[in-house]
């Protein structure tokens, strides 16, 4: 689900976000009640602790040069991760993943081993498409052919795919196409997977999985402790950006990927958020949060948080608009390699 938003220098995406808050599509009256009414439901909607659901994109794996034995492995230590944490999350599938030839029986059984360890799937649509500058009807088609593998392993398990997660978390290019897109879910009985928090994951994923492949090993230790640093910016990015919006914690939602990475340091990634007193949720909990409510708008190119689109929809003026980026040596090793 990479976004060119999340590829901005870290000036690129105040100005962008500074500049969308020009940007508003109901009216200022409308906003302004519509925030109230959230920041007056704060006090039934907080809790003890905070509350994160974790949902996890681009199943059955994001990998441009791992085997499929390796791939295995590493699904089996997210999912061995989940549970321990005691963690349902919600991973989100991309089908022509699975159209590999020879492999896709063992494919379809990384998703049945998400199914088995009590995890759900939802869907990311056919080829990772992007709705910026993709027509109506090309989108639709994607998210059409995006579950049916996924629909028969969950029909089995008397259960159906309820969330769909946009990739680059393109939600339209203009009001119009975003309200159509949005009665096509809902005549499909899907409803949207928003997020709150991410920390740049599939960056640090690209260039991790390159390290490892090299036996770069002191820069793969390096990765993985500034990874786990990232994610407390982020937290503490987005933390600021919800009590600056609603003079509270959302029930937050984090966005991460199936990735090498990720089943290397999830583990301390998730004892990270319940060191800093979060309780882990389903999304299905998380969107109960008043705040999944309120209006978020097109985004046009640009996947921000939903709190970042939340603010620009009511004119709310933030002192932060999205999480610091990973430092610079990650960032140039990335673009090397997307050359």
């Amino acid at each position: 689900m990479n976004s060119v938003y999340k590829n901005l220098s870290s000036c690129g995406r105040h100005l962008l976000a500074s500049a969308a808050l020009a940007f508003v599509m109901l009216p200022v009256s409308a906003q302004a009640q519509a925030t109230s009414e959230v920041k007056a439901d704060s006090k039934s909607a907080a809790t003890a602790v905070r509350r994160i659901a974790i949902t996890i994109d681009d199943l059955p794996f994001e990998t441009r040069r791992l085997k499929l034995a390796d791939e295995q492995r590493a699904t089996k230590a997210i999912l061995a991760t989940l549970q321990a944490h005691k963690v349902k999350a919600l991973g989100f599938v991309n089908e022509d993943r699975l159209l590999v030839k020879g492999e896709v029986d063992a494919r379809i059984g990384l998703l049945e081993s998400w199914l088995d360890a009590g995890m759900e799937l939802g869907n990311h649509n056919f080829g990772h498409l992007g709705f910026h500058g993709s027509s109506l009807a090309k989108y639709q088609e994607a998210v059409l052919r995006g579950d049916t593998f996924t629909r028969w392993l969950m029909q089995e398990r008397k259960q159906v795919p309820r969330y769909y997660r946009y990739p680059h978390n393109q939600t339209g290019d203009n009001a119009e196409v975003q309200k159509q897109f949005e009665d096509f879910l809902q005549q499909h009985n899907y409803k949207i997977a928003p997020f709150t928090i991410e920390h740049d994951d599939f960056t640090y994923a690209r260039v991790y999985e390159d390290a490892v492949l090299k036996n770069r090993k002191e820069d793969a230790e390096r990765l993985r402790k500034d990874y786990l640093a990232n994610l407390d910016r982020a937290v503490n990015t987005f933390e600021t950006m919800s009590d600056e919006m609603f003079g509270r914690q959302v029930s937050h939602i984090l966005n991460i990927h199936a990735s090498l990475l990720n089943a290397d340091m999830l583990d301390k990634m998730l004892s990270k958020l319940e060191q800093r007193g979060y309780q882990f949720i389903t999304l299905e909990e998380a969107l109960q949060d008043p705040a999944y409510q309120l209006p978020a708008g097109p985004s046009r190119q640009y996947g921000m948080s939903w709190l970042a689109r939340w603010a620009r929809m009511a004119k709310k003026r933030l002192s932060v608009y999205g999480q610091p980026d990973p430092e610079e040596w990650i960032m140039k090793w990335d673009k090397e390699l997307q050359r």
